[in-house]
């Protein structure tokens, strides 16, 4: 599985140990579901969320430690509610894991991509992740210890040219994950940043090449959080930061031809 190596920031991390319970969003399928089973195995307590409630119910009869919750995170204006939901429930929860996505693979100026699904992607991929941190933030600083893992793409700095609202919504996660990193030091809020390359999923069925098994991008990310770092590029991820710094033309062919 050397294709799953992580890579991390310059200054050497200090190991996390076990998590405490960690919410899972997007955890229907793909890489949020590889990710709570994942979690589970450690021994991590995961509250799963999605849309659909019977995948999440199939996802909770696979592991004991797999508690399910069904949510439409497009709500924005519900994310202060939920969470406190969450919160009187699970009064240990002590990490959020920003994992729910989706991506129109069309360009923008096909006739079949309307408003409505670029504002929906901009609320799934980037506006749900920085309310529900905002709405979880006060509760997570009071713990001893507490997680904010964001999951972001390639694409976030290296677009392609199907996918320029998610990559924008990718770029701007990247983004706010860098600024709360800023705002929590000091604080016992560690905030992750997590690089997926192309991963096999059925977000991404039918399309692209040399994708990597949704259960080997969550073992690697697992493994990345549990050794305590904040910067965690998967597989290719890692490959394509180098190239974006060094390279970046023949990144950009690359990402044409994906």
């Amino acid at each position: 599985m050397s294709h799953a190596r992580t890579s991390t920031t310059a200054r050497r991390a200090t190991p996390a140990g076990p998590l405490p319970r960690t919410i899972v969003t997007g955890a229907s399928s793909g890489i949020g579901r590889a990710l709570a089973l994942e979690l589970a195995r450690c021994g991590v307590p995961v509250l799963a969320v999605a849309r659909q409630a019977e995948p999440l119910q199939a996802l909770t009869d696979a592991h004991g430690l797999i508690e399910p919750w069904v949510a439409d995170l497009s709500r924005i204006e519900e994310m202060d509610g939920l969470a406190a939901q969450w919160l009187l429930r699970y009064p240990d929860i002590g990490a959020l894991v920003n994992n729910a996505g989706i991506q129109h693979d069309l360009r923008v100026d096909d006739a079949g991509y309307r408003a409505q699904d670029m504002r929906a992607e901009v609320e799934i991929n980037l506006l749900a992740p920085m309310a529900l941190t905002r709405a979880l933030l006060p509760h997570l600083q009071a713990q001893q210890r507490a997680w904010v893992v964001n999951v972001g793409s390639v694409l976030g700095s290296c677009p392609k040219r199907t996918a320029a609202v998610y990559s924008a919504t990718k770029a701007g996660l990247d983004l706010f994950t860098q600024a709360l990193q800023v705002q929590m030091q000091g604080s016992p809020v560690r905030v992750v940043h997590a690089v997926m390359p192309l991963v096999d999923t059925p977000m991404t069925r039918g399309r692209g090449r040399g994708k990597i098994p949704a259960d080997v991008a969550a073992q690697a990310l697992v493994r990345g959080l549990m050794a305590g770092h904040t910067d965690i590029r998967i597989g290719k991820a890692r490959a394509a930061w180098h190239l974006q710094r060094w390279a970046p033309g023949l990144l950009a062919r690359l990402l044409r031809t994906a």
